[in-house]
């Protein structure tokens, strides 16, 4: 049988358990470690670190302001519209089922706040329901709100007719311009029409102004650039305007559902134009056409505040710029 106690063990110490003889041949070495590798410090941060925080602290807060001036701005924005919405068109719920000439808003309270008021939108279940101005100037209500105030960082800016344009929209294609805002308001709603659903569901339009009410038909979504001529307020001949808007019908990004409209059955149109994105410097430009006209209950039917003939307009800027 062999001996074991040839073999030597690992003297134990006296202490509980059993940690090895600081005499013995693992001295110096703390259980749990390896000759050569002590204990690690832990280091202080770095200076590149701290500036790298200092940098992102700095873009959090600043981030954080950006965005309360802007949530301020669509806020003061909408804000200006809906104390006017009130003057306008109120009882949407039963429009389509009213006579057109019974559809008023109080255009004397309208053009006590702005003189330039020609007009009023309607689009049935879209948030479009605003006032239209119109000037000799493009330019006005790109930045101007309805009651001429002017955001520092958002800009709602207003509904406007071209200054090419009759004021009383006599003229048999009359373009309205409005901001796409990020919030869905003004003219935004345009751009979910190039769904044919959503077209489809929204081809009603109405335009109420002191001289008569109009019932449209939208009929095409035309997407451009902001170059593209579209702006043409009138015609030489009936065959130039049909030829227009053949032209419009064929360059739609949608169908129209139900019973089409033909150009050579257009006699008057009115187009309502935006930014688009999906294009550099886009354009949408939804054209209706008028199917109905009416004048208003209790008006004269005489011209409105704001007309402004061709011949009144001696230098017009590009009415596409900027929205």
């Amino acid at each position: 049988m062999a001996d074991y106690r040839q073999y030597p063990v690992v003297p134990r110490g006296p202490g509980r358990g059993g940690r090895q003889d600081p005499s013995g041949p693992y001295q110096g070495y703390p259980l749990g470690q390896t000759q050569g590798k002590g204990p690690k410090k832990k280091g202080k941060p770095s200076t590149l670190w701290r500036v790298v925080f200092v940098i992102a602290l700095i873009v959090f807060v600043g981030s954080l302001i950006a965005l309360g001036v802007i949530g301020f701005g669509y806020l003061s924005g909408r804000n200006v519209y809906n104390d006017v919405a009130p003057l306008g068109l109120q009882d949407t719920a039963d429009v389509e089922g009213s006579s057109l000439a019974d559809l008023t808003v109080d255009w004397a309270a309208l053009l006590e706040k702005n003189p330039d008021t020609v007009g009023w939108v309607y689009i049935p279940g879209t948030v479009v329901n605003y006032p239209i101005v119109h000037t000799t100037d493009n330019e006005k209500y790109l930045t101007a709100d309805f009651l001429g105030g002017q955001g520092a960082v958002v800009r709602f800016g207003t509904l406007f007719l071209d200054a090419a344009n009759k004021g009383d929209f006599s003229d048999p294609n009359s373009f309205i311009y409005g901001h796409h805002m990020n919030d869905g308001s003004m003219f935004a709603c345009i751009d979910t029409f190039r769904d044919a659903d959503e077209f489809n569901a929204h081809r009603t339009i109405y335009i109420l102004t002191p001289q008569a009410n109009y019932r449209l038909t939208t009929f095409s979504l035309v997407i451009c650039n902001g170059n593209d001529p579209l702006a043409q307020p009138r015609f030489s001949s009936p065959g130039e305007m049909q030829q227009y808007f053949q032209d419009k019908i064929d360059r739609s990004v949608v169908t129209p559902s139900g019973p089409a409209i033909a150009a050579q059955d257009i006699s008057k149109c009115i187009v309502l134009v935006t930014c688009d994105y999906s294009v550099t410097d886009g354009r949408a430009a939804l054209f209706a056409s008028v199917v109905e006209t009416s004048t208003p209950t209790g008006s004269s039917g005489q011209q409105g505040a704001g007309e402004v003939g061709p011949d009144d307009i001696a230098a017009i800027g590009d009415a596409t710029a900027a929205l």
